[in-house]
């Protein structure tokens, strides 16, 4: 694998104002750039500077065909991959004609894209438009909309029950985390596109996408559950009690990710968990105890997650990174 040179250059201060640095001749030239040319300069979290003779956008792939005959197992997986690149025009074709199972697993998949819809469709093609403007989505609130949502479904479980309204949520939380995904996917890309959710520093990324994802579980169980207590015609005991750690536990982390708690997150209370574990012990229905215990654990797997982001902002507040 070759080796790429490493430039010295002493700052240069011109006019008694301007700092400047003169680029490397054999990068100018490898990259067809000529005087007055424009390359992009941006900051990474590390405080180093990256040059690019082409801006990020110009690098980001803009569209993409599918050929469903060749992805016709897997067309969701690939599509999901493709949306979280970024990609704004998505073909999906067949060289003889789309299948009726493949145009509904097409639209199913679309129907979980945030900002995507069909712009032409004919018998051998499906052209897919990605409008969502990337700058403008925050990550922070989107979290906490999936929390708010995950508490209609617990307020729903406790006071009046209807299946259909915990589906539907079920579903708008999908939505949200796939256009998390796709988010956080871009800013590999792009690391603008974290402007808008104040994510300043790239180490963090991998934190908050275990994070949606670990409430999508949240939220998985609470609707299998919610099938099982809906099939089965089934209650437990101390519902109001568990529910309202989880509801309090999730609250408190989301109000920390938006900034109306300061200093380091401080987890969950260990009586207050222990206490929990215990009425959930105390269920008879395996089932319904196993759903309890993994809401549990993934919201213990949040905590965790909270506390690094909270002692990495400790640290670039102190001027330690």
């Amino acid at each position: 694998m070759a080796i790429s040179p490493v430039y010295k250059r002493k700052i240069q201060l011109v006019a008694g104002t301007t700092y400047s640095l003169s680029l490397p001749k054999d990068w100018v030239r490898k990259n067809n750039l000529k005087e007055k040319n424009q390359v992009e300069v941006y900051e990474k979290a590390d405080r180093s500077l990256i040059i690019s003779p082409n801006t990020i956008e110009e690098k980001a792939l803009k569209e993409i065909s599918l050929n469903i005959d060749e992805y016709v197992q897997n067309i969701d997986q690939v599509m999901f991959a493709v949306y979280y690149l970024g990609v704004e025009t998505i073909t999906v074709f067949s060289k003889s004609e789309i299948t009726k199972d493949a145009k509904t697993k097409v639209r199913r998949t679309l129907s979980h894209m945030s900002g995507a819809e069909i712009a032409f469709e004919d018998k051998k093609k499906i052209q897919i438009r990605v409008l969502i403007d990337k700058s403008k989505v925050d990550i922070k609130q989107i979290l906490y909309r999936i929390v708010l949502i995950i508490d209609l479904s617990i307020t729903n479980i406790l006071e009046h029950f209807d299946i259909e309204e915990i589906r539907m949520n079920e579903y708008e939380i999908d939505r949200l985390y796939h256009l998390i995904a796709k988010i956080i996917s871009t800013s590999l890309i792009d690391s603008k596109v974290l402007l808008s959710s104040n994510i300043k520093n790239a180490s963090l990324i991998p934190s908050y996408f275990l994070m949606s994802k670990k409430l999508e579980n949240i939220a998985d169980n609470i609707m299998y559950l919610s099938e099982y207590l809906h099939t089965s015609k089934s209650t437990f005991k101390h519902r109001k009690e568990i529910f309202d750690f989880i509801h309090n536990a999730l609250l408190k982390q989301s109000n920390y990710l938006n900034g109306k708690q300061k200093g380091m997150f401080k987890k969950i209370e260990e009586d207050s968990r222990l206490n929990t574990i215990g009425l959930i012990s105390s269920v008879k229905d395996v089932k319904i105890s196993t759903y309890l215990n993994e809401i549990l654990v993934f919201i213990t797997d949040i905590d965790q997650e909270i506390v690094n982001i909270s002692f990495y902002q400790k640290l670039i507040t102190e001027g330690v990174l």
